[in-house]
């Protein structure tokens, strides 16, 4: 435990420390529109993960955010790939580092593939996942480029 509280040194940045928040679905990141959402755009995202700042985490990873329609977890989830989505996540990244603590924050960019709850699931083959409820469409090269774009 004697290296728990020193930096980490990662080449690119530094951590503060070792105490890490890995990546949590808690529903604070779905919209509100979203069924199963408690939510509310990310205010309440924001305020959670403040928390942890204020709690010296050296590094907090968000809960997974799709990169497009075809990648959320179920229709209405979470999703990066607008200007006012960044705006909203703009918002928690701030309430982070607003604390001053030094605390780092990452998201984690979660592409759902085949285990995706809802019909345009896309995957890189047309296997059915045993838990999923959806057989997804296979990829083409074109669709993982623009994948990878978005």
């Amino acid at each position: 435990f004697q290296n728990m509280l020193r930096p980490l040194d990662l080449g690119f940045t530094t951590i503060r420390n070792r105490v890490i928040m890995g990546s949590m679905h808690t529903g604070l990141e779905q919209p509100p529109s979203n069924p199963g959402s408690i939510g509310g755009g990310l205010k309440k995202l924001a305020a959670f993960l403040k928390l942890r700042a204020e709690g010296n985490v050296g590094l907090i990873v968000t809960g997974g955010i799709a990169p497009n329609e075809e990648g959320r977890l179920a229709v209405g989830a979470s999703k990066l790939s607008t200007r006012s989505e960044v705006d909203l996540h703009k918002e928690v990244t701030a309430a982070v580092h607003g604390v001053g603590s030094g605390t780092k924050i990452c998201m984690q960019i979660l592409h759902s593939g085949r285990y995706a709850y809802h019909p345009q699931a896309v995957s890189a083959s047309p296997l059915k996942a045993p838990i999923g409820p959806y057989k997804p469409r296979e990829l083409s090269e074109a669709d993982i480029d623009r994948t990878i774009d978005d």
